[in-house]
């Protein structure tokens, strides 16, 4: 059950304003040891070598600092000073005010009362000495670097007790390096002053309360007085040193405090190096006691931080201040910049898990360092090299060697910073510097194998060759989540039933991010007692555990360092990459040898049909050819894959599929059939075909190509055609006989009466006309009755050359009276050169028949009728075109289907467009059609034109 969102924000909270506290501590504290920088660097205290008091006789010597310029000049003690510089001098500040205004090294004159006598002494001026401003900045760094790295952890960690101690530490240690009494003696200086002061008396004591107290508490509760005991000699110190210093600003310079202020000052390195070298005992008794594997590899960090940064400062300043040696800038040096060393190994010590890598950010500044340096080396030797060759400070000469020093920075950076990383890595690794390559070339190479077996075994010989750490083991994860053992190295036998539960604690403990150290576990997971294994590394690809690596101790027994454990880390993210890589791969070829029985499966199934496969893709390229289609069509599977259908179709059989395989047409989304369509064959043979197009789909959906179905209807075409010829013969036989009975007679009668008449009537006679009107209707008549006879004979017959135009103005005279009756204008646009076809004329009536019959039912009310004819590319073209209703886009697809009609009940068969369609095919013409609702229909016929030469010879 989750937590209200209330109590989530809580912590959350909390969190937020802990860590703008640390980042707000970070910023004041940088900021003042900015500004006391900015005052070594800018501010200059004159000074006269005198502490001036007030006293009733006026402004009094206090103290005459030995070896001063007023020492040199001969003031002692109990001097009054009358006036400095021939100006009255009432106070201390006076004083001070007109020694500011005086430039370093110049004389002034001071007019003392000795002894009711009144003398002149003249005094050279001197600024106050600043120490060694020199070294004042490089421990500035060293204090800064400390602030950021305790800063940064507490950002990072929660606030436990260790952490604060460090953090502690890492504050007084910037207080130390960073902060310095300047002499200009206002708030901000005492600030300073008091900072350096309280620091290097608690510093000390706050890390002997760490190391007693750190990675566990070995004071019992009857001795835990001690360390509040330890605080004891801090706090009277800090009291005594500043009790001292206000009292002695406040009392006018007494003398007994100016010598408990030096005495302090004195023995205060002392102290310092005394209470380090007691912590370094007490660590170094803790490393040898140590029983856990993690605290010895802390403690051992501490031991040698604390030791290599003790042990210098003792030997090298405290020892000779106390002696009364005057500390010089090398004394300094090697005293005060070893200490760097223990923040430095106690951030190892706290930061059990590497949440940050002090050391990296050390090895990385001071390989910049270095480089900058050898590169201020070498522009020195070239200026150096430059001015001795040409002599001379003169502009042009300045500005070219500005220019080259720039070229040798630009030039040189890059590959000094990389030879000085690798002098670097070759310092810190040593002996194991060949063994971080060969795991650094180990992390590259692993994605060169796919096989998982072997990319184990890869990876796990080169960690026991590199390391030395004779046990390791790979864990894969099974079907049910928990991890077993893969490959492995130096495990015992009975180690290989072991598994590791899928929501067990190791699983716990490796979700967040960092490796596990066994002993963490040794309770919670017995059973892993046998592995033999330290360490475990989690390998993980975007927040997913692919495999655990497992490592054990070095021969030896010896812990992993964190240099080791640092590429362990690296080496495990590079495999868990390969091993899902691996991982993938074998799916893919399980998956690839799935879908290859799968595609065997599902081409013995195409090549077993009958009918003729075609796929397509969607550019229209032959992708599947069935060995039914190598029969049909008589081209092999090779001479087609790959090719596209003009490549491998005449044009009219790509005409006649056109509509069905463009977007929005048949064939797009539905199976569409195009039935009785002609096929010429290359070897000669006329094949009639029907064709069903269909959408080549994959389970998503999604459209892959086309495909095909053709199946040889030739001879079945043939048998309906002798069929349909021989029921046609027997109907046309007894239709002749009937119009030849019931029409031709009375016909034949009115024609001849009509001659008659026509003889007896005078040509002047009005009834003559009319006589004649009658002549040439019974002959029109007589023509419509032998164009009926002839329209409904059956079978092709023989194909012979036919005119189009001739064609369709005997359809017209057909349907004059019908069009009409129903007030349909026609317009024909007929072309007079239209070549002839090789066709039969009866049947292509019919076509244009059904066109026309079709245009007048779409015009109920009447409207225009267009016919026209042209000859195109070899081909004659006749257009039907109304002004009718049109046809819906999703009917278009059927109109050609056989019984499909849009008319009412008893108005239409749907057999007129679908008759038209095979007559077409069989003269290996195509019909197209363009229409849209409300704006008319347009048929287009076109026809093979015969060429001239044939046109001759029939």
């Amino acid at each position: 059950m989750e937590a209200p969102a209330g109590h989530q924000e809580k912590p959350m909270r909390r969190a937020r304003a802990r860590n703008a506290a640390f980042v707000a501590v970070a910023l004041v504290l940088g900021s003042l040891g900015l500004y006391n920088i900015f005052l070594k660097a800018t501010w200059r205290l004159m000074d006269d070598g005198v502490f001036w008091k007030v006293a009733p006789q006026g402004l009094v010597a206090g103290r005459v600092a030995p070896g001063g310029p007023a020492a040199l000049a001969g003031v002692r003690v109990g001097d009054v000073l009358l006036a400095l510089g021939g100006d009255e001098a009432a106070g201390p500040e006076q004083v001070q005010q007109r020694l500011s205004r005086t430039a370093p090294g110049a004389r002034l004159t001071y007019t003392l009362l000795r002894a009711e006598e009144r003398r002149s002494f003249q005094l050279t001026v001197m600024p106050l000495s600043k120490g060694n401003v020199t070294l004042f900045y490089y421990l500035s760094l060293f204090g800064f670097f400390s602030l950021v790295v305790g800063t940064i952890v507490m950002l990072r960690r929660p606030p436990d007790r260790a952490a604060l101690h460090f953090y502690a530490i890492c504050l007084l240690f910037f207080l130390m390096y960073s902060t310095s009494y300047t002499g200009k003696l206002n708030l901000a200086d005492w600030t300073l002053l008091w900072s350096d002061t309280l620091a290097i008396l608690f510093l000390p004591v706050v890390f002997l309360h760490f190391c007693l107290s750190f990675p566990e508490r070995r004071l019992s509760h009857s001795r835990g007085w001690l360390i509040p005991a330890a605080y004891m000699p801090a706090l009277a110190l800090a009291g005594a040193a500043v009790a001292s210093q206000v009292l002695f600003v406040t009392t006018n310079g007494n003398e007994a405090l100016w010598q408990i202020t030096a005495a302090i000052d004195r023995w205060k390195p002392l102290y310092f190096a005394t209470l380090f070298s007691v912590s370094f005992v007490i660590l170094l008794r803790s490393y040898r006691r140590a029983r856990s594997l993690t605290a010895r590899k802390q403690m051992q960090w501490l031991v040698w931080g604390t030791g290599a940064g003790v042990l210098p400062f003792f030997a090298f300043y405290a020892i000779p201040f106390v002696l009364g040696r005057t500390p010089r800038p090398a004394m300094e040096l090697a005293g005060f910049v070893p200490l760097a060393l223990i923040p430095l190994s106690l951030a190892y010590a706290v930061v059990k898990y590497r949440l940050m890598d002090v050391e990296l950010i050390f090895r990385r500044t001071l390989v910049y360092i270095l480089a900058t340096a050898a590169i201020i080396g070498i522009c020195l030797v070239a200026v150096n090299l430059f001015q001795a060759t040409l002599a001379g400070d003169d502009e042009p000469h300045v500005t070219l060697v500005a220019v080259l020093c720039t070229l040798v920075v630009i030039l040189l950076f890059t590959p000094v910073k990389s030879r000085v990383q690798e002098g670097i890595d070759r310092l810190f690794f040593r002996e194991r510097y060949s063994s971080r390559r060969s795991l650094l070339r180990l992390s590259q190479d692993l994605n060169a194998d796919l096989d998982l077996a072997r990319m184990a075994e890869r990876l796990l010989e080169g960690v026991r060759a590199a390391l030395g750490v004779p046990s390791l083991a790979v864990f894969l994860p099974g079907d049910d989540g928990a991890f077993a053992i893969f490959r492995s190295q130096g495990c015992e036998p009975q180690a290989r039933a072991v598994r590791l539960p899928a929501r067990g604690a190791l699983r716990l403990r490796l979700d967040e991010g960092g490796p596990v150290n066994a002993e963490a576990l040794a309770h919670e997971l017995p059973e892993a007692g046998p592995l033999n294994l330290a360490y475990y590394f989690p390998c993980r690809v975007k927040g997913e555990l692919i495999a655990i690596l497992g490592v054990g101790r070095k021969e030896g027994t010896d812990l992993l360092n964190s240099e080791e454990v640092d590429l362990l880390q690296a080496l495990a993210g590079q495999a868990a990459t390969a091993f899902m890589n691996g991982r993938l791969y074998r799916s893919l070829r399980e998956k690839a040898d799935e879908l290859q029985q799968l595609t065997d499966y599902n081409e013995s199934i195409l090549e077993s049909i009958d009918s003729g496969i075609l796929v397509l893709d969607l550019q229209g390229r032959v992708a599947r050819w069935n060995r039914a289609m190598e029969a049909l069509y008589g081209k092999r599977r090779l001479q087609v894959l790959g090719r596209r259908m003009e490549d491998i179709f005449p044009g009219s059989f790509r005409e006649a599929l056109k509509g069905s395989l463009a977007p929005g047409r048949p064939g797009d989304n539905e199976i569409a059939n195009i039935y009785k369509l002609h096929l010429p064959t290359e070897d000669g043979r006329a094949l009639m075909v029907n064709v069903s197009v269909a959408p080549f789909q994959v389970g998503t959906g999604e459209r892959w190509g086309t495909i095909l179905i053709v199946d040889d209807v030739t001879a079945r075409i043939r048998l309906e055609e002798q069929l349909q010829h021989s029921e046609k013969m027997a109907s046309i036989g007894l239709l002749a006989a009937g119009v030849a009975h019931e029409v031709n007679t009375p016909l034949a009668g009115i024609s001849s009466y009509t001659q008659m008449l026509r003889g007896q009537v005078e040509p002047g006679d009005p009834r003559a006309g009319l006589l004649e009107k009658i002549e040439k209707q019974t002959f029109r008549a007589a023509k419509i009755i032998n164009n009926l006879l002839n329209f409904s004979r059956s079978g092709r017959g023989d194909l012979e050359s036919v005119d189009v135009n001739h064609v369709i103005l005997d359809v017209l005279s057909l349907v004059e009276h019908q069009l009409r009756t129903a007030r349909i204008k026609v317009r024909k646009e007929l072309a007079a050169d239209l070549p002839p076809v090789r066709g039969n004329e009866n049947r292509l009536q019919q076509v244009f028949f059904n066109l026309v019959l079709n245009a007048r039912d779409a015009m109920p009310r009447g409207g225009w009728l267009t016919l026209a004819t042209r000859a195109e590319d070899g081909d004659v073209v006749a257009e039907v075109k109304d002004t009718g209703v049109g046809i819906k886009r999703e009917d278009i697809k059927r109109i050609y289907d056989p019984f499909f009609t849009t008319k009412g009940i008893g108005r239409g068969t749907g057999l007129g467009l679908s008759v038209s369609y095979g007559i077409l095919q069989e003269h290996g013409g195509a019909i197209f059609v363009e229409s849209a609702p409300g704006q008319g229909t347009s048929f287009q016929v076109t026809l093979p034109a015969l060429s001239v030469a044939e046109a001759a010879e029939r």
